[in-house]
């Protein structure tokens, strides 16, 4: 990617709607934590009165019951009963009442515009602001495309995600953009998943494209950034940072369950990594993965035109 189009993104992203909660919030979000976890917080799910809410929260459900070290046991809901257009005030005491909260909230685009308004308003920390989409449509090659704008790698929830959806034949895109490269000690640094070749920009920022199924040179286009000239193989490495296998082995051989469909998936990758489940945490600026799979999975199908925007905000 060159430097005149991240320059435009990440205006774009601190100054545009993405964003709204302020630059500031943001940047104390990476200094004031250098790990995601969320075991040490109360978490809670905020369903914003929208039709992919009970599949996310199934989602949601399971990386709760598989990730054994999170002290609450479960996670709380509160479902919005109406749009939060219609009752903005409700969700505002909401936050009145949330102080060291840590919110996982989904909700349609109109109202989460309006949801980072208000948790600006309460200096709210942004940690991670996810779009996530299905496009159907015979012409579309790669409808399955998430994208998001998160603190730092720290608190990524794309590698996880890939992980979850490369074995059940997902044709997909991830995208993320961190506003800080700095990660936390012991987080694993330019390693790859499984299933996927990697490369690295050779140029500065670091930039991490991986790639499935798909040669270097279509997945760089398809994201928007430069061709294969300008990107070197990363081989995996082995070294004084564990491995993912070795670090799920550790923290009692952790299971990822089998979900039925991408919006489950996404609710339990997006949650998972909030509660502090984190896999591949590369230091990088920004990093996509692009598979295609060699069949079609047609339970996407179903779920096409479906679009949502996740949350991870600390209160």
């Amino acid at each position: 990617m060159d430097e005149t189009r991240r320059s435009l993104i990440k205006g774009m992203l601190t100054g545009g709607t993405l964003l709204a909660l302020g630059t500031p919030s943001i940047t104390q979000a990476v200094s004031i934590s250098q790990s995601p976890s969320g075991s040490t917080r109360n978490c809670q799910l905020l369903l914003g009165n929208t039709t992919i809410d009970e599949a996310f929260a199934r989602g949601a459900y399971a990386a709760c019951t598989s990730y054994t070290n999170y002290r609450q046991g479960t996670l709380p809901i509160i479902r919005l009963e109406d749009e939060l257009l219609t009752n903005p005030l409700r969700v505002a005491e909401l936050l009145t009442q949330s102080r060291n909260i840590r919110w996982i909230a989904v909700m349609d685009d109109a109202s989460a515009a309006i949801f980072t308004e208000l948790v600006r308003n309460f200096e709210g920390r942004l940690l991670s602001l996810g779009s996530h989409s299905f496009s159907s449509g015979n012409d579309i090659s790669f409808p399955l495309r998430h994208v998001w704008a998160t603190a730092s790698p720290a608190y990524s929830a794309g590698g996880l995600l890939a992980s979850e959806l490369i074995p059940n034949q997902h044709n997909f895109s991830i995208v993320e953009n961190f506003l800080g490269e700095s990660v936390g000690d012991g987080v694993i640094k330019g390693s790859s998943i499984s299933g996927f070749l990697s490369y690295r920009l050779s140029e500065q920022p670091t930039t991490y494209l991986h790639c499935a199924g798909i040669s270097l040179i279509e997945a760089s286009q398809l994201v928007g950034w430069k061709g294969a000239e300008n990107w070197g193989s990363v081989l995996p490495r082995v070294d004084k940072f564990q491995t993912y296998e070795d670090k799920t082995a550790n923290d009692a051989a952790i299971k990822h369950p089998q979900l039925e469909n991408w919006i489950e998936t996404t609710g339990y990758a997006v949650v998972a990594t909030a509660l502090g489940l984190g896999t591949n945490q590369e230091s990088c600026s920004a990093r996509a993965f692009v598979h295609r799979p060699s069949q079609r999975n047609r339970n996407n199908q179903e779920l096409s035109g479906k679009h949502f925007v996740s949350f991870v905000i600390d209160v």
